[in-house]
């Protein structure tokens, strides 16, 4: 519980050290030594000092005040109300587990382009209901088939015409091109290549195969322990500075897990390999690799005064 000190006067002292350390350091009469008692320590603000009392934490804030030892809440509290963004020892720490990607997501695509808007999206429709037919029979299930886009837009070209003002040029449309994209999840990672090969050859050359990615269908049952190799190596940074610097780390009093845990995607570029006989082609080879989830946290630490021996 915080006490009001009234008619006594406070005097302190406030430094910065690099890497964002902030420390200030209080002393305070006999009268205030008496009223702090066993058990408490002063939060001390940034001012002038030349004494610097064993317990006290370093901490910025408007106005000194005592708190017990282990009511560090005071000292976060203190920082909010002070407008301060660092108390103590700030680092950041980054936790990465290694995992072995389950599902892969293809991105695949058909495009037509023909005279008019309806001849080209009846091709497109033609070409997508082959391309769905391959996927589900190489073992893709239809829930895993999702649309992301889908567009039609006039195809163009530069003419140059003449009139009796002179010559000009403009952009006339020759025909249209209608595009239907998709993702495809393949959960069945050693099936990879050869479905892109069985859906290349359903659709024909209408298909785009932008590419593959890697990743898992449940990253959060490794983003537990990425948080705590994360939180771990903070408070490592953290336990070094306060070892170089002389000074004992105290309880962490502000911590935020920057971006969350994300699973970092390995994307291959991919497309059927055709030889010259037009229904022979070499199988596709794909290798998933491996997928790392991340976890990031900024947090700082108090700095506590060892007791003068």
């Amino acid at each position: 519980m915080l006490e009001k000190i009234r008619d006594r006067k406070s005097a302190f002292i406030g430094g910065a050290v690099a890497l964002m350390m902030v420390a200030a350091v209080s002393c305070s009469s006999d009268s205030e030594e008496a009223q702090g008692g066993a058990g408490l320590a002063t939060v001390a603000p940034v001012g002038q000092i030349t004494n610097v009392p064993a317990g006290t934490i370093f901490a910025p804030t408007s106005q000194g005040i005592t708190i017990g030892l282990n009511d560090f809440a005071s000292v976060a509290n203190s920082q909010i109300n002070g407008n301060f963004q660092q108390v103590g020892i700030a680092v950041s720490g980054r936790g990465t587990v290694a995992a072995d990607p389950d599902i892969g997501t293809l991105s695949l695509r058909i495009e037509a382009r023909e005279v008019t808007v309806s001849e080209a999206r009846q091709v497109a429709a033609e070409g997508m209901q082959s391309a769905r037919t391959a996927l589900t029979a190489a073992g893709v299930a239809e829930d895993d088939i999702v649309t992301r886009n889908f567009s039609i837009q006039p195809q163009t070209t530069w003419v140059e015409r003449k009139s009796a003002l002179g010559d000009y040029g403009e952009s006339v449309i020759v025909g249209y091109i209608v595009s239907n994209s998709v993702d495809v999840t393949i959960r069945d990672l050693d099936n990879v290549g050869a479905v892109i090969d069985q859906v290349s050859e359903a659709s024909g050359d209408d298909v785009r195969i932008n590419g593959i990615s890697f990743g898992l269908d449940n990253p959060a049952e490794y983003g537990d322990t990425a948080r705590d190799l994360a939180a771990r190596d903070a408070h490592d940074k953290a336990e070094l500075y306060a070892r170089i610097l002389g000074v004992e780390l105290g309880p962490v009093v502000f911590l935020q897990e920057t971006g969350g845990t994300s699973p970092s995607a390995v994307t291959i570029q991919s497309s059927a390999a055709y030889a010259e006989d037009s229904r022979a082609f070499a199988p596709t080879q794909i290798s998933s690799g491996g997928v790392d989830v991340t976890a990031s946290v900024s947090a700082v630490f108090a700095i506590v005064i060892p007791a003068v021996q």
